[in-house]
């Protein structure tokens, strides 16, 4: 969240992904940071014991809401 945040400020488009289980804390560090409303794009949880492919499709699962947020 803080990274995402840091990026907008200096005016660099930037997309959040979080997995989700992790989402509602992304959510709530958001809030306390004054960007209650700040997108969070959500993908399966977990990601860490994927193979290329398995994070492949995590990827694809998320692409075009990370393009709109970008655009």
């Amino acid at each position: 969240m803080h990274d995402a945040l840091t990026l907008e400020r200096l005016e660099l488009p930037a997309a959040l992904l979080c997995t989700s289980s992790f989402a509602h804390t992304a959510r709530v560090m958001a809030e306390q940071l004054g960007h209650g409303n700040y997108p969070i794009i959500e993908i399966d949880h977990p990601i860490g014991r994927l193979d290329e492919n398995g994070l492949a499709d995590r990827v694809r699962q998320a692409l075009d809401k990370v393009v709109e947020q970008l655009m």
